[in-house]
């Protein structure tokens, strides 16, 4: 028990209420992980429920835009279809911190969208416009993904924390302050004891 909570029991008042004034904060600061706990699970619920409503949409948005670049090969043949790969420039990100209930978590910024040009042949600037279309989704559904991934992390480190205190260092101090308790108790008792004792033997030696 010793181990557990890092402090040999010794039998004193003083310590007594050494070891009771930190069980209380032991116990506020328990209080205070049970409550960032439940936020952080009733957050991560609403990031999963947004996640399955996002990819409903965005993934009939990526089978139309997959159609598009399937129909822009089938028309212009791989050779050529493959020379407009990336005509409008690349898709250029910029991915900076950001602090979601004390969690870093990524927020990726757009800097350069490729553009879609008029001088495209019409097959290649339709499959451009649908996979245009869907890099904002994209973007926004792996930076939700990231935010999911950090927020049950930080759940699981705090769920490990609350219940080892709920279940072993608290319950430890407990049992501690307990025994010495018990032992105090006892000291006094043979301490009364004692007394009595020695003032029925002062009480009979009187003439």
């Amino acid at each position: 028990m010793a181990a557990v909570i890092g402090a040999k029991a010794k039998p004193t008042r003083g310590f007594l209420l050494q070891l009771k004034r930190r069980v209380g904060f032991i116990e506020e600061g328990y209080k205070l992980l049970e409550m960032k706990r439940d936020e952080l699970a009733k957050e991560l619920r609403s990031d999963l429920e947004e996640l399955a409503s996002r990819r409903i949409g965005f993934e009939e948005k990526v089978e139309e835009a997959l159609d598009a670049v399937a129909w822009m090969y089938a028309s212009l043949g791989s050779m050529e279809a493959s020379s407009w790969i990336n005509p409008g420039g690349g898709l250029e990100l910029e991915v900076l911190p950001r602090s979601v209930m004390g969690i870093q978590v990524p927020y990726v910024k757009i800097l350069h969208m490729p553009e879609v040009r008029d001088k495209f042949k019409p097959v290649v600037r339709a499959a451009a416009r649908k996979i245009h279309g869907i890099l904002n989704d994209l973007v926004s559904v792996a930076e939700l993904e990231a935010r999911i991934e950090r927020v049950a992390e930080d759940l699981e480190k705090t769920n490990r924390q609350v219940n080892a205190l709920e279940k072993i260092v608290i319950p430890g101090y407990k049992r501690m302050i307990k025994y010495i308790e018990d032992m105090l108790e006892e000291a006094m008792l043979e301490e009364f004891t004692r007394t009595k004792f020695v003032k029925a033997l002062l009480s009979r030696r009187r003439p």
